[in-house]
């Protein structure tokens, strides 16, 4: 069975175009103008198309040219064809107000606190009609954007292959060790490392597909040093581990950034900086597909969320 596609690759489009204007201008010398050919080259495509619709399409007259019924039928739907090409490949003025596009984003627990709410809300200050899904970062996030899952994606490493899939350096941040206002070592007047690890640990559940399983990316700084953390409560819901440190003497691990979020600074105190050390620095990528590359609406997107995460997370007000 010859496919539509099969049938089309024998037909050449410029036939078309040519037959729209001699349609129009009913002689063959202005076509020829028209479309900046010679005369002899527009007459011997006009018996091209004589031969593709088997049909003389035009009879000559002293006024010029007479379209035959075939050709009258043919005019409107070749003008149909013709504007859904030009529609096709016209490049189209983006305006964020005028989106309708859904927007599919995944990044880690902790970042969708920070970044999705105000991104949220800014797209629907500026964009009305767009949408915004969130997925929770996978274990290869460069799989969700292959396979179209996402569009973007929020991680802590920088992909492979950077030519498919671009990337863009969003921040850096440090581990900080946070406490509750009413904890002992609010008290103490210089807080070390293994003061911290006299107490038992809350801490932010990761996506069971992220590349580090079940366990916080310190974890594995930290065991380096051979230190591992006893954790007493996981959760998914930043509120509810903050909650949980209000009434017990729980730590927990996060970004130097935790306090920048309503709120935190009446509930958390950072009593400990791992900020000396290279090796504990973690960087934020956006990573994208390189298909979105060219689309507006997609660049206009990754603005929105660069410029919010870089007012929200990492600014220094």
């Amino acid at each position: 069975m010859v496919t539509l596609e099969q049938q089309l690759s024998r037909l050449d489009l410029n036939l078309l175009v040519s037959l729209s204007v001699l349609l129009k201008e009913k002689n063959v010398t202005r076509a020829a103008q028209t479309l900046y050919l010679s005369q002899p080259a527009m007459s011997r495509t006009l018996g091209r198309l004589r031969d593709l619709f088997d049909d003389p399409l035009f009879y000559r007259e002293s006024n010029g040219l007479v379209p035959t019924q075939k050709a009258l039928e043919l005019q409107q739907p070749l003008e149909e064809l013709l504007r859904s090409m030009q529609s096709l490949v016209a490049k189209s003025a983006f305006t964020p107000d005028k989106c309708d596009q859904t927007f599919v984003l995944s990044t880690p627990p902790l970042m969708s606190t920070f970044l999705c709410i105000p991104l949220a809300m800014e797209l629907n200050k500026q964009a009305p009609l767009a949408s915004l899904v969130e997925f929770p970062v996978a274990k290869e996030p460069v799989q969700q954007l292959a396979s179209r899952d996402v569009d973007f994606s929020i991680h802590i490493e920088e992909p492979a292959n950077s030519i498919e899939f671009p990337s863009q350096k969003l921040g850096s941040t440090y581990p900080v060790f946070y406490v509750a206002h009413n904890h002992p070592l609010t008290k103490a007047k210089k807080v070390k490392l293994e003061d911290c690890f006299k107490y038992r640990f809350v801490d932010m559940s990761l996506d069971i597909r992220s590349s580090f399983g079940l366990s916080n990316p310190v974890d594995i700084l930290l065991a380096k040093k051979g230190i591992e953390r006893d954790i007493v409560f996981k959760s998914g819901q930043l509120m509810t581990l903050v909650e949980v440190m209000q009434q017990t003497d729980a730590i927990m691990v996060s970004t130097h950034r935790l306090t920048k979020l309503d709120g935190m600074e009446e509930k958390l105190v950072p009593v400990y900086a791992i900020d000396d050390d290279p090796n504990f620095i973690v960087d934020i990528y956006l990573i994208e597909h390189k298909r979105t590359a060219t689309s507006a609406a997609h660049n206009w997107f990754k603005q929105l969320i660069i410029s919010t995460i870089q007012d929200k997370i990492f600014s220094d007000t």
